[in-house]
């Protein structure tokens, strides 16, 4: 049951009567499952990026990132870096990458 609810500088305020406790409960499981502070690094790669955008997805089977600056990105070329990546390119301008073997690398971009 919402108890309380307004808007202050562009967030949503609102408050929860909960006295079982199940919807607490089950904020702390997604709290736990998601950390900002793991993403936060994120921005500054995107900073770099020439259009502000990235897409990204993993294949944990594959242990292979997928990381593309363009939507849709079409490459006309690639070439493979010399620590297993592949840089993919439309023309001169750079589209996106893969990542090989990306759990085994050093996080922390």
């Amino acid at each position: 049951m919402v108890q309380n609810e307004g808007e202050e500088d562009g967030f949503v305020i609102a408050a929860f009567s909960d006295p079982s406790g199940q919807l607490a409960e089950q904020a702390e499981t997604i709290m736990a499952a998601i950390s900002i502070e793991e993403y936060l690094p994120l921005v500054g790669a995107l900073r770099k990026t020439p259009q502000g955008y990235l897409w990204s997805s993993y294949d944990a089977e594959a242990d292979v990132l997928y990381i593309n600056f363009k939507k849709p990105a079409r490459a006309t070329h690639s070439e493979m870096t010399d620590d297993d990546a592949i840089i993919r390119y439309e023309g001169d301008e750079i589209v996106g990458m893969t990542i090989l073997h990306a759990s085994k690398r050093r996080a922390g971009i």
